[in-house]
């Protein structure tokens, strides 16, 4: 079984380069816009994709996403079509796929035939946003069982000691939080956000992609000099009107191969 994500970090890191990783969410504004603006991610160049299921309640995120979840809801989008797009998605592309979601919904779906489902959709990992540590080892089962990489989150809060207990149950790359709080467009980075990643770097056995609050070119370009292994643009995108999406995109991408 090829491993997309050691793949397409092993090539990035030949080039000395992080890889691109677009935010949509599935179904947003309706179940058929969304596959074009995922299609304009992949034309753009993304390296992998990331990709959630809306939820009505998605503490994480911030008014961008709450909104998108809240019109994708609104459209009439379920989790069975939210699998169908991602079965859609898959046939136009080669790239690390990578799910965002809630517990609640892969509990109500069950969650040895969420995971089951997810795999054969054609998902590499999934992230449960509100799952923590200490109650995800049934999720790390079925994701195990699937050959699905369980990601999950570490933030400038995450000792070492709890590092290593990340360790059990993660794969695939660990999502670095790069700010606290919600997801969200930010004027300026953390100030923290540099020490955060040299800090991982040091002790993780697995690639480290940023995310939270990442929302210009120049974030792109001085994120870069970390050497991490990925970025995430979120909210930035997700607000873009799809009009605008091409010329947004080709901005962000272009950052990535300024250096």
């Amino acid at each position: 079984m090829i491993d997309r994500y050691a793949q397409t970090f092993k090539e990035l890191q030949n080039k000395k380069k992080p890889a691109f990783c677009p935010f949509a969410v599935l179904g947003h504004p309706n179940k058929n816009e969304s596959f074009k603006r995922i299609q304009e991610y992949i034309k753009a160049g993304a390296d992998i994709l990331e990709l959630g299921i809306p939820f009505s309640d998605p503490v994480a995120d911030g008014p961008a996403i709450q909104i998108a979840d809240e019109e994708a809801l609104n459209s009439g989008i379920s989790t069975r079509d939210c699998l169908e797009l991602i079965t859609k998605i898959r046939t136009i592309t080669q790239i690390p796929i990578g799910i965002l979601c809630y517990g609640n919904i892969v509990l109500q779906y069950g969650i040895k035939k969420f995971y089951k489902d997810l795999k054969n959709a054609g998902a590499d990992s999934i992230l449960i946003a509100d799952i923590p540590l200490e109650e995800i080892a049934p999720f790390h089962q079925a994701a195990k069982q699937n050959g699905i990489h369980q990601v999950m989150i570490v933030s400038e809060n995450t000792t070492l000691n709890r590092l290593k207990k990340l360790e059990k149950f993660s794969s695939g790359f660990y999502y670095v939080v790069s700010t606290m709080g919600v997801t969200g467009e930010r004027k300026n980075l953390n100030d923290n956000v540099k020490k955060l990643i040299r800090k991982l770097q040091k002790h993780s056995l697995l690639p480290l992609m940023i995310g939270f609050g990442i929302s210009t070119p120049g974030h792109i370009k001085e994120l870069q000099k970390t050497n991490t292994d990925g970025l995430i643009i979120g909210s930035k995108l997700v607000k873009t009107p799809f009009k605008k999406l091409p010329l947004t995109l080709k901005k962000f991408k272009d950052a990535f191969n300024s250096n």
